[in-house]
Order: C-alpha cells, then structure tokens, then sequence
C-alpha cells in the first residue's frame, strides 16, 4: 500500500458520506517509516528516541492527531578525520598500573631476619668493644733514638769511586705505653749516604718490650767495595778528614698485646738521617757521630 493512496482515500471520503456532518477523522500515521533502529550507545538522543514507545491510537483505531513520531536517528558518518577513542583498559593493565592498594611482597622468613639482626648486632658489638678497649689502652707508638754510630777500616777508592768500611750502630727503643706489650719481627736495618741508595743491608733478631721498657738495639753493617756518589764521597776524596752524613734506618713489624687482646700487625719504620759523622785526622781510617743521642722519626 502506497501512502499516497491512504492519505486521499481518507482525506476525501465518497459522496455517500457527505451529507453526515460529523468531522473527518484524523489522519492516520504515514506508512513506510524505516522501523527503529538499535541505539547508538554514543547518542543518547537517539537511544531515547528509539526507546519511546509508540503513540496511542483513538478509540476509533486511528493515531492521535498532532503526535510526533519518532525518527531513529541515522547512523553516524565516519569523519575522515575522526579518531575513535582508545578501548578501556583491560582488568590486567588497571589491577597492576593503577591499584594503589595493591599487596606487598611478603616479608622474608623469621629465621632469615634474625640471622641478619644476629649479624648485625655481633659486628657493632665487635666494634664497640674495640672501640673501649682502644680509649682504655691508648696504643702509643715507640720512641727510637740513635745513641752511638761509628766507622772502622774505612777505605775509599777514587778510580772506582769505591767505598769499603764498617758500620756499627747503636738505638735506645722506648716503649712508652704502661698496659701494653710491643713485639718487633722481621727487622732489617740499613746504613747509606743519600736517602735514595743503602749501602748496607743487615737483618736483626726479633725481640719484645714490656711496658714501660728500654731496649738498646746494637748491629754492624759491613760494606765491601760498594759504590758511592761523587757527592756523598766529597770528604773521602780529600783525604783531609773532615763531616760526613749518614742515614741509618730500621724497618720492622709492630704488634701490641695486652693479654687475649692483639691488635693487627703494622709496618714500621725508623728514620735517623742526617747523622754527621767527624773523621779524626788526616787521612783517618775512623769516623764518630759525636754528641747526644739523636731522636730518629718514627712512621707506624
């Protein structure tokens, strides 16, 4: 049925009916809208619009007139240049992006942390006892000082700037501390005539201090055709005597104890240099260092 048709057989009735005065009845809905469409879920007026329900007719089967019919709403066109926004995010990406209450890692086992809490407490023990035991102690380093230094049968040789003499050397050692005990080791001690080259190189037997102890420290070096600088031999060259200086050295290993109480071994050094020995005459074959004992630099 075209709508056309139905909209002028009701519009013009037959000449039969013209005589009865009653008013024409309303038209009826056109025919031939397209049906409701699904809502667009981005559109709420056309979901409102497609949601509402038809209109209700007259008694007489006819639609009310003056009532609009709703029209779906189009389907909408895709703009070149439209973006569609992104989908949600899935359960997985909010769950561990965006949960701010999300659960901790458990704690590691009690035994653990107790072994670590044990550990701990026994190197800060550690640590504080050393700590008391150094305030009560007071480890002080030993003072050294050379006493006596002599030189025999000394003979230079001007063709190969050759030097043969020796040596013997005397140090007082102090040890100044009232509660500990120092033992020396691997002691070697040497003589030269610049800091930089020994001319004689000897090892000493180990020994220990009390406290409060005194120590003398006697030894010879020999030297035997040794070679010495122009400058160190300046007085040998002469044969007229005169002051010469010398360097004696003592190098060791420290260690101070106080019953089961032990510190760590420490390298030591003792530095006499500088010490000015006189030949006694003319052609002279000795030389002395006269004068008072002579405090030696001690690097612990």
């Amino acid at each position: 049925m075209h709508p056309a048709s139905s909209s002028s057989s009701a519009a013009h009735p037959p000449d039969g009916d013209r005589a009865n005065p009653k008013a024409p009845p309303p038209p009826g809905p056109a025919m031939g809208y397209p049906a409701n469409a699904a809502p667009n879920p981005n559109n709420a007026s056309s979901a409102y619009y497609a949601a509402a329900p038809p209109p209700v007719a007259n008694g007489n089967g006819t639609a009310a007139f003056g009532v609009a019919y709703p029209y779906p709403a189009p389907p909408p066109h895709h703009h070149p240049h439209h973006h569609h926004p992104p989908p949600p995010p899935s359960y997985h990406h909010y769950h561990n992006h965006h949960n701010p209450y999300q659960a901790a890692p458990p704690p590691p086992p009690t035994c653990l942390r107790r072994l670590l809490a044990l550990v701990v407490a026994a190197f800060l023990l550690l640590g504080a006892g050393t700590f008391i035991v150094w305030l009560l102690l007071r480890p002080r380093a030993p003072a050294f000082s050379l006493s006596s230094l002599t030189l025999s049968r000394v003979a230079y040789s001007p063709a190969n700037s050759s030097l043969s003499a020796a040596f013997d050397a005397s140090l007082l050692a102090d040890n100044p501390n009232s509660k500990l005990t120092i033992s020396y080791s691997s002691l070697v001690a040497y003589v030269d005539l610049a800091p930089s080259s020994p001319i004689a190189v000897t090892s000493l037997a180990p020994f220990a201090q009390g406290p409060r102890n005194a120590t003398t420290l006697a030894f010879r070096l020999d030297v035997d055709g040794t070679y010495v600088g122009p400058d160190e031999a300046a007085a040998l060259k002469s044969g007229n005597g005169g002051t010469m200086e010398v360097q004696v050295r003592l190098a060791a290993i420290a260690v101070f104890d106080r019953g089961g109480w032990r510190t760590r071994r420490r390298a030591m050094r003792v530095l006499c240099d500088g010490v000015p020995v006189t030949f006694r005459g003319k052609n002279a074959t000795d030389a002395k260092f006269d004068g008072p004992a002579r405090r030696c630099q001690v690097v612990l």
